[in-house]
């Protein structure tokens, strides 16, 4: 299913790239009156399982807010592959995520999932799409969601002014821990998320973008920051942000550093220095 939905956003964005959409007010494609996906899904206790072990998260009776993460995934690409959309999806940036949980979803409820496009605002390297999201059960508000992406030099009009705030420099702290990622891990991920874009899953595609080979998925590196930080409280906020991308095969140098009520997860290449991703969770 999410392979159709890839192919679909591909062939959607090399007509944008051929023959770029007319222009459509912003406010008709993102906002408070911007179209709306809404689709119910079950937590399924195999289903959940799986992409637990495959995150290294432990099996509980709750979802982890990563899983409901990839259930808001297919129709977010829905949306950004619709005719009137201003910019292709393919080649977009995940570059930030955050997320609130307010009471935790449990294995086997059916969870009602909402996305829609938040905003469409100026980024100082191009456009950045704000992809909203909430994760309802039996009308209760148990989590909500929003995904930042960045479409590299392009720029649309009407899209809201913003300033992003600038970057903490990263000085690389003592490593806690490493983590190993292989070709492996990015088709585990992929099966159990459904994110099968092919950057993750095939050389040739991920040079054809620019990259040196496949690189991990960044949703897993922040779900096994997640995992990391072993969360007990039902509610919580978890800010992530992403910078470098991982290639694969690959070494993660990562730190867990708690201090109050807010931990910090940080991951980054051990021989460059470099972040991949910088993550705090708030309880």
């Amino acid at each position: 299913m999410m392979l159709k939905t890839y192919l679909t956003a591909a062939g959607a964005s090399v007509l944008k790239r051929v023959k770029p959409s007319s222009s459509v007010p912003v406010e008709r494609i993102a906002g408070a009156d911007s179209p709306r996906q809404v689709s119910t899904v079950v937590a399924d206790p195999q289903d959940v399982a799986e992409f637990c072990r495959v995150v290294a998260e432990p099996v509980r009776n709750t979802v982890p807010v990563t899983w409901l993460h990839a259930q808001g995934f297919g129709p977010s690409l829905t949306l950004m592959s619709a005719p009137d959309f201003p910019v292709a999806v393919v080649g977009m940036v995940h570059i930030a995520n955050t997320v609130t949980q307010h009471e935790p979803v449990l294995v086997g409820e059916s969870v009602t999932v909402t996305v829609w496009i938040d905003s469409i605002r100026t980024h100082a390297k191009g456009t950045e799409i704000v992809v909203a999201a909430r994760f309802e059960v039996d009308g209760r508000l148990c989590a909500e969601e929003r995904s930042h992406y960045l479409a590299k030099g392009v720029r649309v009009p009407g899209a809201d002014e913003y300033e992003q705030p600038e970057r903490t420099p990263f000085d690389p702290p003592q490593a806690t821990m490493e983590w190993r990622f292989t070709p492996r891990t990015a088709d585990a991920y992929a099966r159990v998320s459904g994110d099968v874009n092919p950057i993750h899953l095939n050389g040739l595609a991920a040079k054809a973008f620019g990259f040196r080979g496949r690189i991990i998925h960044g949703m897993y590196t922040a779900a096994r920051a997640l995992a990391a930080v072993q969360v007990r409280d039902d509610a919580f906020t978890w800010d992530v942000e992403f910078a470098t991308p991982v290639v694969l095969p690959g070494r993660v140098a990562v730190r867990v550093d708690r201090s109050g009520s807010t931990t910090s997860v940080d991951a980054w290449n051990p021989r460059r220095g470099k972040p991949h991703m910088l993550s705090t969770v708030t309880v």
